[in-house]
């Protein structure tokens, strides 16, 4: 087969950082080409037909860090994406029977909070305005070349807010929780944030800043909040997709890369696993920074020294996911029955205890299983009815902390006896779905570097520890998205800001490589821009909240359902 026609850019890899990279070149007046092993677009950001005749979000199931610049940018909206909350944002059952919704108002989430410990309320709202505070130093360095570590610190330092530094990016999510609340429970169901793709347990240092990435983001301008994508997570790459072929791009899926080819230094364009090559004036790699750089290029390509760093870049910590095709929703234990309701709208949390994280911490350190499991749920079908038929439900079920490889054993021996144990546990909490499975898919570790493509299965690509974020992200030789090899970029979660559905990667890569192929300088932070004043609300907020009598007037005020407006409003981050 000859030689294809020449493009301005190859990307590899449609998951939804590589379409955002494409996005971005596209509307440039770039001619792109989007390659993509799998038959389907997405990467992690997928919705499969798992089960004929219902669909999943396969990995990726929540949607709260895509960032709004990318979705007003992009004209997502335009191109069908349609993000939508249910009632509640989140429901956790613990394991003494107790349970806890978390209301999209923070007035009825007060109320929650008070029947676990009254005190803890007022601290949860505490702790929020301290998050906030949080994001608001970080979030400005999110949609630009990575800053060194040390430049991030000064930012915080120059605010006078030193021990924020400490406390969201040092310290462990369990000494984190600790200074703040006193309630078990809560603390536990707060854990489980800081212990995704992690490799470590709630004392592991640094775990408080997995905790501030996964809960900085929001949703249409609400600070904290999250929601689904109708039609799956895919609906994301689906959006993007379809933007990227509006402005001329072309996606061919099926089509696996086999290497990058490089001549005297220079990235010309890819091989396909076919044989046939592609020439390009610049390369992209969606894929995570070890499989760009150590599978993806011709052996002796790169420096050994620089071989020995990407093979020591983190990418322990690895998840899985059991899809459930039901014909009755969860009764959970306080419940009468299975009717619908605002306990099946959104994040499910099974079991959330400090100590089961721990154990499974250790478990994971060994190669082994825990003695029990945290389980996360989500059944999207009850809020939108595409997803599987009338009479049936999807429920999606996720284990963190899980070991990318066993010990005296693998996942493909172990899978289904694995998946076995989860529902044992999930029995305990919904009863009734021991006789209302009709089928199950599970994709485990192992499955998601063999068929998603994500080396050990870590669909961060890479530890989200300090030694391994901004400046450093993923080692500092490779922190502004260009590699060694000339007009060879990574564009995946590997990079700044990190991992998540979040799109800020691949913008990030996008712009860099334009100003390049431009021979100017990429584009850099104003300066003082990561100082940008906070919207007003918040100011007023933060103002409010340094006094005693404040915290105690902003207490009474938020939890008061006639100020529900109000109070939203406040929260707002633009």
């Amino acid at each position: 087969m000859p030689s294809a026609t020449d493009y301005d850019a190859v990307v590899i890899g449609a998951g939804h950082n590589g379409l955002v990279t494409a996005n971005y070149l596209a509307r440039a007046g770039k001619n792109v080409l989007v390659l993509e092993a799998r038959d389907v677009v997405g990467g992690a950001c997928v919705t499969e037909e798992l089960i004929a005749g219902s669909k999943w979000s396969s990995c990726a199931f929540i949607a709260g860090l895509l960032r709004p610049e990318i979705i007003a940018e992009l004209e997502l909206a335009k191109f069908g994406l349609d993000l939508y909350q249910g009632d509640a944002l989140s429901f956790s059952l613990f394991r003494d029977g107790s349970s806890f919704t978390m209301w999209k108002e923070t007035d009825r989430t007060l109320r929650e909070i008070e029947k676990l410990n009254k005190k803890d309320a007022q601290s949860f709202l505490d702790f929020g305005v301290r998050l906030q505070r949080f994001a608001g130093l970080v979030t400005p360095y999110l949609l630009t070349s990575p800053p060194e570590r040390s430049e991030v610190l000064a930012a915080f330092e120059a605010a006078g807010e030193q021990t924020l530094f400490d406390e969201f990016t040092l310290l462990s999510v369990r000494d984190l929780l600790d200074r703040y609340f006193e309630d078990e429970r809560l603390k536990s169901m707060l854990t489980f944030f800081g212990m995704v793709s992690i490799f470590g347990g709630p004392s592991t240092p640094g775990t408080a800043y997995t905790y501030g990435h996964h809960s900085w983001g929001e949703f249409n301008g609400n600070f904290g909040q999250f929601g689904l994508a109708r039609g799956g997570m895919g609906a994301i790459s689906e959006a993007l997709a379809a933007g990227a072929r509006h402005h001329g791009a072309t996606i061919r899926t099926s089509t696996p890369v086999d290497t990058v080819v490089v001549e005297r230094g220079t990235a010309t364009g890819v091989r396909l696993a076919d044989g046939s090559v592609i020439t390009a004036k610049q390369v992209f790699s969606n894929a995570d920074p070890k499989r760009s750089l150590l599978r993806l290029l011709p052996p002796g390509v790169l420096p050994a020294g620089l071989v020995r760093d990407v093979e020591n870049i983190d990418t322990r910590g690895s998840m899985a996911r059991i899809h459930l095709l039901i014909d009755e929703l969860p009764q959970y234990l306080p419940f009468p029955d299975a009717t619908a309701g605002p306990q099946h709208h959104g994040h499910q949390l099974l079991g959330p205890s400090r100590e089961a994280f721990e154990e499974a911490a250790e478990a994971q350190r060994r190669g082994t299983f825990p003695s029990t499991f945290v389980i996360e749920a989500v059944t999207q079908s009850v809020t939108d009815d595409s997803l599987a038929p009338d009479g049936l439900h999807t429920m999606t079920l996720g284990i963190q902390q899980l070991p990318s490889e066993l010990t005296g054993t693998t996942w493909a021996a172990e899978k289904e006896k694995w998946a076995d144990l989860v529902l044992e546990d999930l029995f305990t909490y919904a009863p009734n779905l021991r006789d209302h499975i009709v089928d199950r898919a599970i994709i485990t570790p192992d499955d998601l570097d063999n068929e998603y493509l994500i080396t050990d299965g870590n669909i961060f690509h890479g530890s989200m520890m300090l030694d391994q974020l901004f400046g450093a992200r993923p080692i500092p030789a490779l922190a502004d998205y260009r590699t060694p090899v000339r007009n060879y970029y990574l564009c995946g979660s590997g990079t700044h800001p990190g991992g998540g559905v979040m799109g800020a990667n691949g913008h990030n890569a996008a712009k860099v490589a334009l100003a390049d192929a431009a021979g100017i300088a990429a584009p850099v932070r104003a300066a003082g821009q990561n100082g940008a004043k906070a919207p007003w609300q918040q100011r007023a907020v933060g103002t409010l909240m340094s006094t005693r009598a404040g915290r105690w007037f902003g207490y009474k005020a938020a939890r008061q359902p006639a100020l529900r407006k109000i109070t939203a409003y406040a929260a707002r981050v633009r």
